[in-house]
């Protein structure tokens, strides 16, 4: 927001009025014609200001696990099997809480929108204590999980390593899930490019601490994998404390009346979140089940899997960050109370996601074998990993749409029916498709990755149908009745 509008009362004469007579219908003048031709709709400006820095950050947190496993490669392929299992339960303690957190951008969007900012601290003061409180219940499930490693019947070879692993970086769980609450709501605020700076600072601090630690460099001890593990903790606080400093510099004149609705603000932030958290805690299970089932099939079949995961991570990771973008621009126009923008809001990061992805598909049903070929050389795992390339290109626009209208229907508030909608479809789907045309039916990981095209085709659809019978008002979105959409479908179009 803006520092000359952020004290304006809602209808002052400024922009917004132009803003207010597009949502009524009225014709853009042919200055405002004009200009449209020369450069980028305003909505689509601010969804790539908003979206290209937390792509960078959600890309350095992805590199920190990259990086704990490459460090420890040099203590042999026992401990990069126990760092990288260990990763996986990390990853699934944390997503209920990343999903959770998510309440945070969707509440104080909408605050900012009204132009309420200590409204908008309360909502950050209770996601920092429900991620503290997380977080303590994480760090004490990470003291032993030799039961855990035991269920899953893990090779006893890596289980030491990932044991160590496993306790020494769940010190940094309260930290890293309270920092997830800070890295929403400056998002939330309009500003990405400080936590994607702290982040990529983080992953420079993180690389030589974790080097450092595991091998006794820099006259520190050699805790081999456990290193890794304090390293990663040391710099989530690290980056905790950090943008906790910027928040308090911020909004220490709003912390008494933000304590003051603490409870009010938790219960706010739980009823929007409990819904995103469970999805991605399920939809992650989901995934994690899809795996198991191809690992249980041939070495072949999962190798060839992690790759093509890893190269299409490059195409969903920008098409996450347009969607997070979209949602705080579309809970700031609610609460601005312009719901005439929603809808270019949804076009505009449609037409942004939809682009990307369709070009990272077109790269890999042209560029399959090569980008395989980049990973492996092995004939058998090469010739699965075109193959599921081969079938990533036919679901990028599809994914592309399933991702934006998450987003977008979130901002709205309507987080219920998008956890409903993906948490239902994932089961359906995803492992499902793994254990019928996977292995019973001998298709392997193709098989498998069938069912992302199913996936990805019923998310789309229903997301899409929802965007279209949903009409916003206010803050909260209201499904329309069929005469209203039919009406308001002729009114734009006589505009």
């Amino acid at each position: 927001m803006k520092k000359e509008n952020r004290h304006k009362r809602p209808g002052a004469p400024d922009e917004r009025e132009a803003l207010a007579s597009r949502d009524a219908g009225s014709r853009p003048s042919i200055q405002c014609t004009e200009r449209s031709h020369l450069r980028l709709a305003p909505e689509t400006r601010e969804i790539i200001s908003l979206a290209w820095p937390i792509c960078a950050a959600m890309l350095g947190e992805t590199v920190i696990g990259i990086v704990d496993t490459f460090l420890v490669a040099g203590l042999g392929k026992a401990a990069i099997g126990g760092v990288g299992l260990a990763i996986i339960f990390m990853f699934l303690s944390y997503s209920f809480v990343y999903g959770l957190m998510r309440a945070v951008k969707i509440r104080t969007s909408h605050a900012v929108g009204e132009g309420r900012r200590d409204l908008s601290f309360s909502f950050l003061l209770s996601g920092v204590l429900l991620g503290l409180a997380a977080g303590v219940g994480v760090f004490i499930f990470g003291r032993d999980a030799s039961w855990l490693f035991a269920l899953t019947r893990a090779d006893p070879e890596i289980v030491p390593y990932a044991k160590d692993f496993l306790a020494a970086i769940t010190w940094g769980a309260p930290a890293t899930c309270a920092f997830a609450a800070l890295i929403q709501h400056r998002q939330a605020m309009g500003d990405s490019r400080s936590p994607m700076i702290l982040q990529l600072t983080g992953n420079v601090f993180h690389g030589f601490l974790g080097y450092g630690l595991i091998y006794g460099k820099f006259g520190l001890p050699a805790l081999g994998a456990s290193g890794a593990g304090y390293a990663t903790s040391m710099t989530e606080v690290l980056l905790f404390l950090s943008l906790g400093a910027l928040a308090v510099r911020d909004g220490r004149r709003y912390f008494v009346p933000a304590l003051a609705r603490l409870r009010e603000a938790t219960w706010e932030v739980l009823q929007t979140g409990l819904p995103t958290g469970l999805q991605f805690a399920i939809e992650v299970f989901a995934f994690t089940l899809f795996t198991s089932i191809l690992g249980s099939i041939a070495s072949t079949e999962i190798a060839a899997h992690q790759i093509a995961l890893n190269v299409i991570r490059a195409s969903f990771l920008p098409g996450i960050a347009i969607s997070e973008a979209a949602c705080v621009l579309v809970g700031q126009s609610l609460g601005k109370g312009y719901p005439g923008r929603v809808p270019r809001i949804a076009r505009s990061a449609l037409r942004l996601g939809m682009g990307f992805m369709a070009f990272c598909g077109l790269c890999f049903a042209l560029f399959g074998p090569a980008i395989a070929r980049a990973f492996t050389s092995d004939v058998d795992v090469l010739r699965v990993a075109t193959r599921l390339l081969y079938i990533a290109a036919a679901f990028q626009v599809l994914d592309a749409v399933s991702i934006v209208l998450r987003g977008v229907l979130r901002g709205a508030k309507d987080s219920t029916f998008v956890a409903i909608c993906g948490v239902s479809v994932a089961l359906l789907t995803i492992p499902t498709f793994a254990y019928f045309l996977g292995k019973q039916m001998g298709m392997g990981a193709v098989g498998g990755w069938l069912g992302f095209i199913a996936e990805t085709t019923l998310n789309a659809t229903l997301l899409y149908v929802r965007l279209r019978r949903t009409r916003f008002v206010g803050s909260a979105p209201a499904l329309a009745t069929k005469d209203e959409t039919k009406s308001e479908e002729q009114a734009a179009k006589a505009a």
